[in-house]
């Protein structure tokens, strides 16, 4: 084995040495005849190895490293492609390989996606220790449950080549570094990643691809604003504020990104409205009251998702800049004042922009769309997440029985384990009411069993702290003791083990590790957690396949916090007291349970029948609870067709919506009565004397105007009063009787 290796030492100097097409030949040669090659084989690979080195002796370049980099470029695509291949037939690679596999040359990616390197390396000499090292890769992942065999055998080539490309012989030497330096797409990564594990040379859970090439790591705020498109003159301030603002108010990461991007759209907009403003302290009120137009349409343009009001202008996300700048300014004109402050130089002479300045832009009637939209949302989740759960609990049931007929076939156990996850994931939510990143962070330590004193046992379940920062546990029911343990059965089937394994996790807002832990969800199909991404793309996915539908007749796209909607509002409707609400979803305020829970009609007029059941038995007893007759029915439905306001009566239904909110005598609905108009003409009277004393006094403009619109009304009132030959209300109760 040591020989081997200092053969491979050899080859690879020669490599890094200048280039001598005679040694490299030689050496190759040396190095093949060791090989597991028939005879006929050697003279072809001698031959091979005498066409490459005068292929390499027609490249630039003083070394042989750098020859080969050039013959990558250039030669190899060439060849691939059919031009220019040596005379050898099926043999055309040989002379590359022996280069590749005598260690002499480092093949990049290029050159390794299209040679068959498994076969290559069949070849090399027993004691070689890459054969040694694909040999000790093919029984790690023959040990996996895990993979079909073709991607088995995809993570043996792909290691190898990971080997190869990296200049290692060992698996050892692998590090994450490498498997982040695979290409997308490379075959059988993930089986690979598994293996590795399992052999102990990657210190952590095995890695999907996805995870896996993304950059995890937390930037500092200088780093944050560096990697920006903020212009140099706005860096310094930008980022001695992020790291103030992270000392003293918040650290949480994505607040701090989000403060990042409204900032950058503010300077953004500076360099192309104003490039004469060259620093923070030559921004005045003028250019920050600009800056609110510009960031409307600049949200148009980056807005996500689907969700935007019927006008298609929704101003929240723009909103949301305008508060963020106005707090940078206002923090910077603060902090500016403190002796020896790093901001006295970036203070502006004013407060740019304040609270006034974001008034009757369109952000009220931006929150009243998303308020309405919220509420037709949970009406329509009230209806729909019925039939969600019944779709997910009969496609689970139809995967077990498929499983149970055929028990050998792998595809049948792959959907029966989908089926079970979309069924648990969509139940816990529903049942829990959880946030998305608080239930993926649940492990089996949150579940605590307690003990009443007359020796009767509860669970609760341990939610650690969140968006407030604030721990608390929530009693754990029939529904969502049955959904934690099917998923306990499930993750420990999958592992084949007795209990659920620890395992790595990363909090992907704050782009911090979390500690290793046995964490509930785990295991659908690959032996790592289950990220909030993919939470959420199995809600899509499943709602998709139940045809959900909005009232409109739109598709119904499910998302994780739209389960939390649903759960408080089947709580608030099964009359769980508003305060319990909140302490199970972890809600600062009351006020926060009403945005999401939302009530049907009937619900509202149950619930009111209740509570004044009692009252209304006590004063007119019991016989006012008897069913009506068809006659009581007919002459109450004849009086309430229309509203009697007493001065008048409303045309509108009894039960309708007033937009108006009964401010009745300018609606087109009031009727004024005609025995009213005495009422109104001292109304009238009256009015008009307090304009006239408001007008001698100098009241403001607008209160006068009131004033004015208060008397035409009554003035339009009086006049259609005066204007009936008879009296409504008598013709009404005329006809009724």
């Amino acid at each position: 084995m040591s020989e081997r290796r200092d053969q491979i030492a050899a080859a690879r100097a020669l490599g890094r040495a200048g280039f001598d097409a005679d040694s490299m030949s030689a050496l190759l040669a040396a190095d093949v005849g060791r090989w597991q090659l028939r005879r006929v084989d050697m003279n072809s690979m001698r031959r091979a190895i005498g066409l490459l080195a005068g292929t390499l002796r027609d490249l630039p370049g003083d070394r042989l490293a750098d020859r080969w980099a050039v013959f990558e470029q250039r030669v190899w695509p060439q060849w691939t492609a059919g031009k220019g291949r040596p005379p050898l037939g099926a043999a055309w690679t040989w002379g590359v390989w022996a280069a590749v596999g005598s260690r002499a040359v480092q093949p990049g990616w290029s050159l390794l996606s299209t040679a068959r390197v498994s076969q290559w390396v069949a070849k090399l000499p027993t004691d070689d220790p890459l054969l040694i090292s694909a040999t000790r890769l093919r029984d790690a992942v023959a040990g996996l449950r895990w993979g079909s065999a073709t991607f088995r055998t995809a993570a043996v080539t792909t290691g190898t080549k990971l080997l190869l490309a990296g200049g290692r012989d060992d698996l050892e030497e692998l590090t994450d570094e490498d498997m982040r330096s695979l290409p997308r797409g490379a075959g059988g990564a993930d089986i690979l990643d598994m293996a590795l594990c399992a052999l102990g040379i990657l210190d952590r859970t095995p890695l999907r691809g996805t995870t896996r090439h993304s950059r995890t790591r937390r930037l500092s705020p200088a780093e944050m604003v560096a990697g920006s498109d903020i212009a140099t003159d706005f860096q310094a301030v930008t980022a001695q504020y992020l790291d103030t603002y992270a000392r003293r108010i918040s650290d949480r990461y994505a607040t701090l990104q989000h403060k990042l991007t409204a900032i950058g759209h503010f300077w953004r907009y500076l360099r192309e409205d104003h490039p004469d403003v060259a620093c923070c302290a030559q921004v005045t009120p003028a250019h920050a009251r600009g800056f609110v137009p510009y960031a409307i349409e600049r949200a148009k343009t980056v807005r996500r998702g689907a969700r935007i009001s019927a006008d298609g202008d929704d101003r929240l996300t723009a909103h949301a800049w305008l508060i963020d700048v106005r707090t940078f300014f206002a923090d910077i004109c603060t902090w500016g004042t403190e002796p020896d402050s790093p901001f006295a130089g970036h203070v502006p002479a004013v407060v740019p922009l304040t609270r006034h300045d974001l008034l009757d832009v369109g952000f009220k009637q931006a929150r009243q769309r998303r308020e309405a939209h919220v509420t037709s949302l949970v009406l329509d989740l009230q209806r729909e997440i019925p039939n969600l759960r019944a779709f997910a609990l009969r496609r689970w049931h139809e995967a077990e029985q498929a499983v149970a007929d055929h028990a050998d076939d792998r595809a049948a156990h792959a959907a029966e384990v989908a089926a079970f996850w979309d069924w648990a994931l969509l139940e816990l939510l529903l049942s829990s009411g959880l946030r998305v990143e608080e239930a993926c962070e649940l492990t089996t330590f949150d579940i605590l069993k307690r003990q009443l004193r007359d020796g009767r046992v509860y669970y609760l379940l341990h939610v650690k702290p969140s968006k407030f920062d604030r721990a608390r546990v929530i009693p754990i029911g029939d529904q969502l003791g049955r959904v934690i343990a099917e998923i306990i059965r499930h993750v420990r089937a999958f592992y084949d083990a007795t209990a659920v394994p620890p395992c790595d996790r990363r909090d992907i807002h704050e782009k911090t590790p979390l500690p290793r832990a046995p964490y509930l969800l785990q295991g659908a199909g690959h032996p790592s957690v289950i990220g909030v991404n993919t939470i959420r793309g199995r809600l899509r996915q499943l709602s998709t396949a139940a045809q959900a539908r909005r009232a409109d007749g739109s598709p119904l796209v499910l998302e994780p916090h739209d389960c939390r909607r649903a759960f408080a509002s089947e709580h608030l409707n099964n009359n769980t007291p508003v305060h319990v609400i909140a302490a199970l979803l972890g809600h600062a305020t009351l006020d926060t349970v009403m945005v999401y829970a939302k009530l049907y009609p009937t619900t509202l007029v149950e619930s009111y029948r209740q509570a004044m059941r009692g009252i209304y038995t006590d004063v007119h007893g019991d016989d006012a609870l008897h069913t009506p007759t068809v006659e009581e029915w007919a002459a109450f439905s004849a009086n309430c067709s229309m509203r009697d306001m007493g001065t008048h009566l409303c045309a509108l239904p009894t039960g309708e919506h007033c937009p108006k909110g009964l401010v009745c005598l300018g609606c087109n609905h009031a009727q004024p009565k005609k025995s009213a108009a005495p009422t109104f003409r001292r109304m009238l009277a009256s009015h008009t004397r307090a304009l006239t004393r408001a007008q001698e006094i100098g009241e403001p403009a607008g209160q006068i105007a009131a004033r004015q619109l208060e008397i035409d009304r009554i003035r339009s009132a009086l006049w259609r009063a005066e204007e009936l030959s008879s009296d409504v209300a008598a013709a009404i109760e005329a006809a009724a009787s």
